[in-house]
């Protein structure tokens, strides 16, 4: 059979198909515009089949002829933030929709400066955006970076979450909302560490198997450990010269009271050793 009548044979199956109220497969697509090399945006249509596009071009989905369609982004990339134009309607025929429009723009970095870091250490930091909670340990006194990158209007918060051992790290430009007419603007944090006295116990007495919590009220809302096994403990936050601490039990262990000795003084940097004598004896009861 020739080319011809094959053409032939199937535009009147299409024919056959619509008049039975049957349909045939078209296109919706368009274009993207606007991608970061290495960045990808997934798109998604009504019916929950997903395409992935990784440089700026043409995208399209497989349509019924006839029918209604919807295209969002499903998931965004890193470095840029997506929006869909003319994605959604309804197709009034077998034609081809090629009118929707992928556009990212730029997302802002967060990044900053670390210096006073002892050699050996390293200390964990915080982002809060709208994108959740990220964590970056950084182990060296140099610049930094944090992995998401923030979408333009939207806010930032830096904070410390694990300091070091022996040492107290302040941020300062910790905060701010990025603009990505201004894609530095969002670099200049910067956390400094300073010599501090670690603030230690002593456990005795627990039971095998139970879990028992400290808490230092004297860090703000308060630095928690929980514990195990008897054994020396230091609690995260190690405070400035001439800071406050206050120790207690937090949570006692099952069966048992546990008593904190020495709990209470001032962080010392001339004599670190003080913050260093609390005992914690633990009872049956």
């Amino acid at each position: 059979m020739n080319k011809s009548k094959l053409a032939g044979i199937a535009g009147c199956v299409g024919i056959i198909l619509a008049g039975c109220g049957g349909f045939v497969y078209t296109t919706v697509g368009g274009n993207v515009s606007g991608l970061v090399a290495g960045d990808g945006v997934t798109l998604r249509n009504e019916g929950n089949y997903k395409v992935g596009v990784s440089t700026d071009g043409p995208f399209s989905f497989n349509e019924a002829s006839n029918a209604s369609y919807s295209i969002s982004i499903y998931g965004q990339p890193n470095k840029t933030n997506c929006s869909v134009a003319n994605g959604t309607g309804t197709m009034t025929g077998s034609g081809a929709v090629n009118n929707v429009s992928v556009t990212c723009v730029p997302n802002v970095p967060v990044s900053g400066t670390l210096s006073g870091l002892n050699d050996g250490n390293s200390i964990y930091l915080y982002n809060t955006t709208a994108k959740g909670l990220e964590s970056l340990q950084v182990t060296t006194n140099s610049t930094f970076q944090f992995l998401s990158y923030v979408v333009s209007g939207s806010t930032y918060a830096v904070s410390v979450n694990i300091p070091p051992a022996g040492q107290y790290c302040t941020v300062n430009n910790a905060t701010g909302t990025v603009d990505n007419q201004n894609l530095t603007g969002a670099s200049n944090v910067s956390v400094n560490c300073v010599p501090a006295v670690p603030v230690k116990f002593t456990v005795s007495g627990l039971t095998s198997g139970s879990s028992l919590t400290l808490a230092n009220a004297g860090v703000g809302a308060g630095d928690k450990l929980a514990v195990s096994n008897d054994g020396t403990y230091s609690f995260n936050w190690s405070l400035l010269n001439g800071a406050p601490y206050t120790v207690s039990v937090d949570t006692q262990p099952t069966g048992q009271t546990c008593k904190v000795t020495n709990g209470t003084g001032v962080a010392d940097l001339s004599n670190p050793t003080g913050a260093s004598n609390i005992l914690v004896n633990c009872v049956k009861n």
